[in-house]
This record gives C-alpha cells, sequence and structure tokens, in this order.
C-alpha cells in the first residue's frame, strides 16, 4: 500500500508517495508532470517511512524518514542539500528525538529557515522546532500543559506564526501562534460523532481546509476559529468525493473559485484537484512511483 503527501507552492505540486522506496515528483495543476522527480531510500538502501514533505523558497524538498528519524532535503534533480538526524535517546519521548516522525513543515523567514516535526504515539515532546543545522529550537507543549501529552499527531501546517496539528487519535486541532498554545478544536461535520483530523492546509486569510477521517471522512473548509464554514468533499469513491484522505495542500487564488486544493486520498492512488466552492476540477492520470 502506498502512503503520500503533497505540497503546493508557485503553481507547482509537489507530490510524494513512498511504499519502502519514496518518490517525489513536481506537477503542474493540470497534472502534467514538470520534471522526472527522483526516488530515494533510507541510509545504505533501507526502507523509508516518508513522513510528509514541505518545499522552501529554493524549491528543495524537505522530508522527514520516521523510521531512521532522520530529516532530509534534495533538490529536484534528486541531490541531498540538507540532512540531520534526532537525539539519540534510552527514552522514547525525550526532546529532539525523530523517530515516529509523522511530518514536517517549513518556517521561514528572511534570517533563517526552521524545520517543525511532527511525531505520531502519545507523546510529550512530538512537535519540536529544529533549525535548519538539526539544533533543537524548542518542544512545543501540548495544550500549553509542560505535562501534556499529544495524543497521535499525523499533520502538522505552519504559515506565518501559525502552527496547525492534527491530533487523530484525540480527535482534535492544536493551534499555536508563535509556537505557544493558543487554542484547540474538535468538529463535527456531521451531526452525533466526532471526526478524526488526519491533515490540514493554510490558508492566507487565517482559514483551513481540514480532512477528516474514518466513518466521518470528508474534506472541509472551517474559519480562523475552527467553526464549519462548508463540508468541500463528502466521503466516498466518486467524482467530487474523498475516502482514505493521506494529505491536502492549497494555495491561494483572487477569489474562491481560483483558490487550488489538491487531495491526496484512497490510499495515495488518487489526486485530486478542487476550488474552495467545492467544484472538482480533475484527477491526475499518473502519480510517481506508479510503476
Amino acid at each position: 500500500m502506498n502512503q503520500g503527501s503533497l505540497c503546493l507552492r508557485g503553481g507547482v505540486l509537489y507530490v510524494a508517495r513512498h511504499a519502502q522506496t519514496a518518490h517525489v515528483r513536481p506537477y503542474d495543476l493540470d497534472g502534467r508532470p514538470l520534471g522526472p522527480g527522483y526516488s530515494f531510500r533510507g541510509r545504505g538502501g533501507a526502507p523509508i517511512a516518508l513522513g510528509g514533505i514541505d518545499v522552501d523558497s529554493d524549491r528543495q524538498v524537505w522530508s522527514v524518514d520516521g523510521l531512521a528519524g532522520e530529516v532530509r532535503a534534495h533538490s529536484l534533480f534528486g541531490r541531498e542539500t540538507a540532512a540531520f538526524c534526532g537525539a539519540g535517546a534510552d527514552f522514547d519521548d525525550a526532546r529532539g528525538v525523530l523517530v515516529g516522525a509523522s511530518d514536517v513543515a517549513l518556517y521561514e523567514t528572511d534570517e533563517a529557515l526552521s524545520v517543525l516535526v511532527a511525531r505520531s504515539g502519545v507523546r510529550r515532546h512530538a512537535l519540536a522546532l529544529f533549525t535548519r543545522e538539526g539544533a533543537l529550537s524548542e518542544s512545543l507543549r501540548p495544550l500549553g500543559d509542560p505535562a501534556g501529552q499529544f495524543q497521535g499527531l499525523v499533520r502538522v501546517a505552519q504559515r506565518g506564526p501559525w502552527t496547525w496539528a492534527c491530533e487523530a487519535a484525540a480527535g482534535r486541532v492544536q493551534v499555536f501562534r508563535d509556537f505557544e498554545f493558543h487554542f484547540s478544536f474538535r468538529i463535527e461535520p456531521y451531526s452525533g460523532e466526532r471526526a478524526e483530523p488526519v491533515a490540514v492546509a493554510l490558508l492566507g486569510d487565517g482559514r483551513a481546509v481540514l480532512a477528516l477521517g474514518h466513518s466521518r471522512a470528508a474534506v472541509v473548509l472551517v474559519d480562523a476559529g475552527g467553526r464549519l464554514q462548508r463540508v468541500l468533499a463528502p466521503r466516498g469513491a466518486g467524482h467530487g468525493e474523498a475516502t482514505d484522505v493521506g494529505d491536502v495542500a492549497v494555495e491561494d487564488g483572487p477569489s474562491e473559485r481560483e483558490t487550488r486544493l489538491a487531495v491526496l486520498d484512497s490510499d495515495a492512488e488518487r489526486l485530486a484537484v478542487y476550488n474552495l466552492a467545492g467544484q472538482c476540477h480533475g484527477v491526475f492520470e499518473t502519480l510517481p512511483g506508479g510503476g
């Protein structure tokens, strides 16, 4: 089974999928490949568990290997440009450990680039900020509690001062401002049962696109306070529907109808492009690592 992740930047959609080997390729929003992409495995040819990607202003693709506990960056030609390993520790839930990492997001300013890494499981130190060289800057506090624990972080998104982290096991999204806890929320797109947030992408106006999993699967639009605005893609396998979503990515346009949203679903076997009115513009014909 493939797993995958997305990043949408400058009109280019970066698609990564993996099943022991990671495959990354850039596309335009009509589904045309913009290059051959590249593939890579863990050190020494070991299997890789690709825990998400993000792309910096130099078009380097940053990724994290949850098996090895390592962050890596590659050019679009596949040349490794940066790498660092997490801390080694006898205690799994320790500051700076990266084994079990589930996602990566970049925080870029004029002065520096920092790397935010999320880890799965029930852990206190599951969301941490590193310098690009791998020095630990800080470990974010779950719900603002220095003794608290995150409950199954699966995805994290960063935009400006805002960090949104999806806790699938808790059915909750935690929101941080300048890496300090701000608020949390749960969402019920359909009345009666709490949904599990499994992916998030942030818009420039403070709103967010959330993918929800399992029996309450859907792709939804929420406001800056986490309140549901509309369902963009209901659960299902048909056109304009989504199931088993792996990741979402969004790029602002002049209007909701011109904003583009990419949704990778069906165990990373299908990639569709929407707008914020919920219109599906089409499905990509080929994906990296598809044989």
